[in-house]
């Protein structure tokens, strides 16, 4: 789907009330669409996945087998994968910048991050906040 087609499917859109079976005189909507329209999921999910692609373009991440890993996503929860914070910190700031162009934006009270190592490290382990530009995550 296009970015022209689903303007279409919002911009300009006409509804009518039904009462008793008859409908009375269409009218333009103004904003959005009306509840339980089938339509917001798919753009929303369409929305989604050019920034989840583009997140997937760059080099990063870890490697399993031939495939290098940087994004996982599910619905709308997202997982950023690096090799390290900073890593992960630059594709935190790159996939806001395109959600934020396309729309979408970060939902802080509900990120989280987590830090997995595999070696065993003597060094003491970072429990807090992660802050990255104005954000600040559990």
């Amino acid at each position: 789907m296009t970015n022209t087609n689903y303007k279409a499917c919002v911009q300009k859109a006409r509804s009518a009330v039904r009462i008793e079976g008859t409908f009375l005189s269409f009218f333009e909507n103004k904003t959005g669409l009306k509840q339980g329209d089938p339509l917001p999921p798919i753009l929303f999910n369409f929305t989604l996945q050019k920034v989840i692609q583009s997140i997937k373009m760059v080099p990063s991440g870890i490697k399993i087998g031939k495939e290098q890993l940087n994004i996982l996503a599910y619905a709308d929860d997202i997982t950023l994968i690096g090799k390290n914070e900073i890593e992960i910190r630059k594709r935190f700031v790159e996939m806001e910048n395109i959600a934020r162009m396309s729309g979408l934006w970060i939902n802080e009270e509900k990120t989280n991050y987590m830090i997995v190592e595999r070696k065993n490290s003597l060094k003491e382990n970072k429990i807090g906040h992660l802050k990255i530009k104005n954000y600040k995550f559990q």
